[in-house]
């Protein structure tokens, strides 16, 4: 055993090579196999029985929407004064022809400005007189013919004001498919009463086309049923009778299921179904789907025998060009070996080695190139740690410049007092505030406080230079003060506006408001001037532009976008809003964060 182990380690990498090519093909199509007769066929059965919900779910969705359609027609015409009265009006004025065709005429033109409901028919009225007692049409009937009909005793008894019929019921020669909605004209003085009926006659197609899209599997079928097991529409393809239709209507009411019921074990015929049942919101109607389970294992049967034809096809396939493969790789491999010797030992000057498109191609070409660029890159790093040092040298510097500028206003400073210069005592203090801010102990995040300081002592300082000739507004809730942002970002926005804003109005005065507030987990501050503003293309490119030192002076707001989204992500940044004569708003959102 042992010997035999060392055996098969010591083969050929050809050899090594093709066994496992053999393994990668074989291990993962048999072991894909064993999942799919264990495990996916439950899966398919599972993802089925989900479709089979979810299309449920969508087709009373749909009938729901075509249903309340089809009442807010109704509604609206039953809840007419010119309906409520016409249906209980006196008919002997009608029986005048002059009265009774301009009545109609006006009631018609009120039923048919619904007509652009093409689930819709046509809409007649039944009245207890009025037009209908003078002489009855097409549209308007006389509701006394029809109550001795089963259909109408059932719907003057019912509480519900709609109801949804086959149409062959009320007519006999109508259409099977057609199905028709009646809706009760209420009485003005009590609503618990009816003088009259407003009939729709739904198309065939309406709810039809519903009902076949709704169709997952070759013999599935849908069904629309009222309460009473009236089949009222039916998909094109429904092979099973019409008791199949009244059993479901007991079954949903017998187990009391609510508004939906779902039977993964319904038995039609003696073979097994999936039955689901939704009802219809504010109807009497309910939506059946039945899929048989023959259907559902079809497909997983399918979807098995496809593995297991591409296993026979593919493996007798890959065996010949596996073992031709592991021995052109094998060839390219042991030149590469020779050549990284070389290396290895210090030899870099190679004659490069040919070159494929494949893998192995790819390392050869990149071993190629690394040959040639070794000695660059051992000059390139000596290069870099040089610079390296420069870079460290000028951060340092950059540190000592502003305390070195900050010391000196606060030598200044003291010659101002010595000299009584008050003015240049005033400026420079507000001058080394603004610095010392600036500098924050080397801290990269302040707080809005210290932000709103810093932007305070710039004002100052910039209406000595003015001649006080801007005002700063801060509206913050001291509740924002210790929120935490990165330093210097409202100053460059305040210095735009009053450079670019402010100082270019003839009046050279103006104010900037700068308020905050929290949006959810996030704070939103606003820098608005009351300046000359921008038109739309200067606006649009403001943050396209360069992100050091741009037209709007100071840092530029295209640098103070990058540092927000560096510092908190893409969804963060700075957004400018501006109007010509009016002003110019910037907003900075950043997420809301303390100190500490």
């Amino acid at each position: 055993m042992r010997r035999g182990l060392q055996r098969s380690l010591n083969l050929s990498i050809r050899y090594k090579l093709f066994a496992s090519y053999v393994l990668v093909i074989m291990i993962p199509f048999l072991l894909l196999l064993f999942i799919h007769i264990n495990m996916t066929q439950r899966e398919n059965k599972e993802a089925a029985v989900y479709s089979s919900h979810k299309m449920l779910d969508e087709t009373k969705a749909y009938l729901q929407y075509k249903s309340e359609a089809i009442g807010e027609v109704l509604n609206f015409i039953a809840f007419n004064e010119l309906v409520q009265a016409g249906v209980v009006a006196d008919s002997k004025p009608y029986e005048d022809i002059d009265v009774w065709h301009m009545d109609a005429l006006q009631l018609s033109r009120l039923i048919n400005q619904f007509r652009y409901n093409d689930d819709i028919d046509s809409i007649r009225v039944y009245m207890k007189d009025g037009l209908a007692g003078a002489t009855e049409n097409e549209d308007f009937l006389l509701m006394s013919k029809v109550e001795s009909e089963a259909w109408f005793r059932r719907f003057a008894s019912s509480n519900s004001a709609f109801a949804w019929l086959p149409s062959t019921e009320l007519d006999g020669g109508s259409d099977s498919r057609e199905l028709t909605v009646l809706r009760k004209v209420p009485n003005e003085h009590d609503i618990r009463q009816f003088d009259g009926i407003v009939r729709a006659s739904v198309k065939p197609s309406a709810m039809q086309s519903v009902l076949n899209h709704a169709i997952l599997t070759p013999k599935a079928a849908a069904v629309l049923l009222n309460n009473e097991g009236e089949l009222l529409s039916k998909s094109d393809q429904f092979p099973y009778s019409a008791s199949l239709v009244k059993e479901i209507r007991d079954l949903y009411f017998r187990i009391n299921a609510g508004d939906s019921y779902y039977n993964d074990n319904y038995t039609v015929d003696g073979s097994r179904h999936l039955l689901g049942v939704q009802a219809i919101p504010h109807t009497d109607m309910m939506v059946a789907l039945v899929v048989p389970y023959a259907d559902i294992l079809q497909s997983s049967t399918k979807a098995r025998n496809r593995i297991v034809s591409i296993f026979l096809i593919v493996v007798p396939f890959m065996l010949p060009f596996s073992f031709f493969v592991a021995a052109s790789a094998t060839k390219r491999i042991r030149r590469l070996i020779v050549h990284v010797r070389k290396v290895k030992h210090g030899h870099f000057q190679l004659a490069p080695l040919p070159t494929n498109e494949d893998e192995i191609g790819e390392l050869t070409h990149n071993f190629n190139a690394m040959v040639q660029n070794m000695s660059g890159l051992i000059d390139e790093k000596y290069t870099l740690g040089r610079e390296v040092k420069n870079k460290e040298l000028k951060a340092l510097q950059a540190q000592i410049n502003p305390h070195f500028l900050y010391n000196t206003l606060d030598l200044i400073n003291v010659m101002a007092i010595e000299s009584d210069a008050r003015d240049i005592k005033r400026v420079v203090d507000e001058l080394a505030v603004f610095y010392k801010l600036s500098l924050s102990n080397g801290k990269e995040y302040v707080t809005l406080e210290s932000e709103l300081k810093h932007i305070e002592a710039y004002v100052r300082i910039q209406n000595m230079r003015f001649g006080d000739g801007i005002r700063l507004e801060l509206e913050v809730s001291r509740e924002l003060y210790d929120c935490e942002l990165p330093k210097i970002l409202l100053q460059p926005l305040v210095e735009n506006a009053i450079l670019h804003g402010i100082m270019e109005k003839d009046s050279e005065e103006g104010t900037i408001r700068v308020t905050a507030w929290a949006d959810k987990d996030d704070i939103v501050i606003e820098v608005a001037d009351d300046g000359v503003g921008m038109d739309g293309e200067r606006l649009a490119s403001i943050l396209v532009g360069p992100s050091g030192k741009s037209e709007l002076g100071g840092y530029g707001v295209r640098n103070i976008e990058e540092r927000l989204q560096l510092s908190y992500g893409s969804t963060y940044g700075l957004k400018f809003e501006s109007a010509p004569g009016v002003g110019t708003r910037a907003l900075l959102r950043l997420p809301d964060r303390k100190t500490g």
